[in-house]
């Protein structure tokens, strides 16, 4: 227990809370002493506006990012103070405010912050309206803590960095050792398909995950005091990438598994127990990292590997090689891939106790930025979106009628503080359906543990030391959970309030009662609103990340080809062909995951679409299988046989992506797919008939070039037919799904 609350009172987010409450409780306390409270309200108002935006990554955005939120949350907060006295004006100023902040986010997830600042601006400007000289002051205010907070938030920027960093790849190797024990636990499980569901969401996250990290190590020089630990993880998650590439391109025929001889099995779950202990060293090592202890040294895996090995070897006495070959090869394929991953999880700890810093190349910066996904800020982006086929103009949309819809309600029924229903509407609604519905719910539910928590504390004290105190604390954590928890960051954002409030007012019980009624109200809309205008509903995303999922496995499959004819290196295309290869299956599956969430009579034949998304990731993994080998292997020239496997499965894909726009395909001239597998059958068998020879010769120890010839023809052949009747499977299934 000691342990956790350490970790999390050194963790980012809390440490980011702390930041911006410490940053509005100073403003106010300056301003308390040396100026007034009005000037320390704005200041404390200015400092929540800026950090909206506050997340690492580039410094240039950074700071450009809280200057624009900064300036937009002003610029909206003087619109409408300048509108209030006069309604005519102030509801098309209001839904104008509202569509145009809401618009900015389709740059990206740090617009949409941006933009969450200007959307916060205008629903806490109904909180106090101004007139006059005074708008203009207090705009002059925020501007002072928003540039507080910048300067407070630069000073730690170093520090905040390097903890956030630090903590994804902790996250990332805690997740990547889940992943590994999952496919261990596909061996035994009873219900593979929701052990495999975990899987896929495991990798989708991962994938997420990956794509920060990328653009917090891979942007930033290699410089300053910070440059060895940045070059560290750096390392470390490079090898991290690779493990779970490598973990990808593993699969088991659990069917084959389950049809073999008990022997077999026996050495199989050997090996994967072996297999569940680097996942455990793994887990391990990212707890040491954590809480900042020495990695001991330890022989246990390879321990276990020798076992395992002998065991494959006791077993190729026991039975007869002839005709058990395959067996022993899928052994022999399971104890490299676990020996393989023993060796990252040895380098990521050589890494992390600073033994290594040369063995892993890193890429020229200039290689490095390729796989950074970059946001296009022009203007077209603007444009291509005005239509309701974009998500977030729908959106947009949606949000400025709920806006209207709930300022209506609190002008009409004269509800005190109903600005809390437009504040609601904005912090909940989303683009998407099941994430407004998710974020409704933990909001009703946050906000009523937050007041009954905060009415019994009001009960029993009327202490201002104390409610200075808790509001202090409550603020601190709300910010903490607010990415991580929203139904716990609801809670303390409605105990923040609520005594704010208390500090003001002796009335605080009825402050309770009206923060829950308006949080149901704005809850209420959004839920509404968000199932009724404009629904963005899965199915009519769906083909899109079908059609995206098939384009870049198609990329990746070019790239593992051209591998195979230049194995000199692996390139900077193949790893990018990869990286993207490997996010389109996770968003693939992500939409799905959402669409089983939707209304029954939204949920688009869904059997069919869960076996597109099945067969698109055992593609997935396939094609990592083969790039996989042809990396780690040393292996013979490629031959036309092969090319005309793989521009058989070319062919498979372009049809689907063909079917998925609705362009027909012109079939091209058929493949001699036959003589190509004919001919990599009879290589096995004559490579199969030597060592049966030698076998018969009294050689049992089969030599290194002859079982890394068999392994390679065996691995290809199996490969490329399992390649191509996944492509025609998913060319199949795309069918069905395309007619209904």
């Amino acid at each position: 227990m000691i342990q956790r609350i350490t970790q999390f009172l050194k963790s980012y987010n809390f440490t980011k809370g702390l930041l911006i409450s410490t940053a509005a409780f100073s403003a106010i306390a300056f301003c308390y002493f040396y100026l007034n409270m009005t000037i320390g309200a704005g200041a404390a108002f200015g400092v929540l506006l800026a950090s909206s935006s506050d997340i690492p990554g580039n410094k240039k955005h950074h700071i450009y990012g809280i200057l624009i939120s900064l300036s937009l949350a002003v610029i909206s907060y003087i619109t409408i103070h300048l509108t209030i006295p006069y309604p005519y004006l102030l509801i098309p100023t209001l839904a104008i405010l509202v569509f145009v902040n809401s618009y900015i986010s389709v740059y990206g997830f740090r617009a949409s912050l941006i933009a969450f600042s200007g959307l916060l601006a205008v629903a806490l400007s109904f909180a106090h309206p101004l007139t006059g000289i005074d708008i203009f002051y207090n705009a002059f205010y925020i501007i002072g803590g928003g540039l507080w907070y910048l300067l407070i938030s630069l000073i730690f920027e170093n520090t905040r960095t390097k903890q956030y960093s630090e903590e994804l790849i902790i996250e990332c190797m805690q997740l990547t050792a889940e992943y590994l024990s999952t496919r261990v636990a596909l061996l035994s499980a009873i219900d593979r398909e929701n052990a495999l569901n975990k899987q896929l969401s495991l990798q989708n996250e991962l994938n997420e995950k990956h794509e920060t990290l990328r653009a917090l190590l891979l942007s930033q020089r290699q410089r300053s005091g910070s440059r060895k630990s940045r070059r560290q993880q750096l390392l470390v998650f490079i090898e991290l990438i690779d493990i779970l590439e490598f973990a990808v391109a593993n699969p088991l025929n659990y069917k084959k598994f389950d049809n073999s001889s008990d022997a077999f099995k026996k050495v199989a779950i050997q090996i994967a127990s072996t297999m569940e202990l680097v996942a455990n060293r793994l887990q391990q090592i990212s707890e040491y990292i954590s809480l900042g202890k020495e990695i001991p040294d330890d022989t246990e895996i390879q321990d276990l590997l020798a076992t395992s090995h002998q065991s494959i070897e006791n077993l190729k006495l026991n039975i007869d090689l002839k005709k058990n070959r395959e067996e022993i090869l899928i052994l022999r394929n399971l104890y490299d891939y676990t020996e393989r991953q023993s060796q990252k999880i040895n380098t990521i700890k050589k890494v992390v106790k600073d033994n290594v810093t040369n063995e892993i190349s890193i890429l020229k910066r200039n290689e490095r930025l390729k796989f950074i996904t970059s946001q296009d800020y022009s203007y077209k982006i603007l444009l291509e979106n005005f239509t309701l086929k974009s998500p977030i103009f729908k959106h947009s949309l949606r949000l400025v009628v709920t806006v209207l819809a709930g300022y209506a309600i609190g002008s009409i029924f004269s509800l005190q503080h109903a600005y809390w229903i437009l504040l609601t509407i904005i912090v909940i609604m989303r683009p998407g359906y099941v994430l407004t519905k998710d974020r409704s719910r933990q909001r009703i539910v946050g906000t009523l543990i937050g007041g009954a928590i905060a009415g019994g504390i009001v009960l029993l004290t009327d202490n201002q030391t104390v409610y200075i105190a808790i509001t202090f604390i409550t603020m601190t954590l709300s910010f903490t959970f607010i990415q991580q928890n929203y139904k716990a960051s609801a809670t303390f954002i409605t105990l923040t309030i609520i005594f704010v409030y208390a500090m003001l007012s002796p009335d605080a019980i009825t402050i309770i009662k009206f923060r829950m009624i308006d949080t149901l109200i704005g809850a209420g809309l959004a839920s509404i609103t968000n199932l009724v205008l404009w629904p963005a509903w899965e199915s009519q995303n769906i083909t899109n990340l079908i059609q995206q999922a098939v384009l870049t496995n198609k990329k990746y499959l070019e790239e593992v080809k051209n591998l195979y004819h230049d194995k000199a290196t692996v390139k900077t295309p193949y790893k990018i062909s990869r990286k993207h290869a490997f996010i389109a299956i996770g968003n693939l599956h992500a939409g799905f995951q959402r669409m089983t969430q939707e209304p029954k009579w939204k949920q688009q034949n869904l059997n069919k679409l869960y076996e597109i998304v099945v067969t698109q990731n055992t593609l997935l993994s396939a094609t990592a299988s083969l790039g996989t080998y042809i990396q780690i292997h040393h292996t013979t020239d490629a031959t036309m046989y092969f090319d005309t496997y793989m521009k058989a499965i070319d062919n498979e894909l372009n049809y689907c992506g063909g079917m998925l726009q609705n362009k027909p395909i012109q079939k091209e001239d058929d493949l001699n797919l036959e003589e190509a597998k004919n001919y990599l059958n009879q290589v096995f068998r004559d490579l199969s008939q030597q060592r049966n020879s030698e076998i018969d010769a009294g050689l049992l120890e089969i030599n290194a070039e002859l079982r890394e010839r068999l392994k390679e023809v065996r691995i290809i052949s199996e490969q490329l037919e399992w390649l191509h009747n996944l492509s025609k499977n998913l060319h199949t299934a795309i069918k069905e799904y395309s007619k209904q």
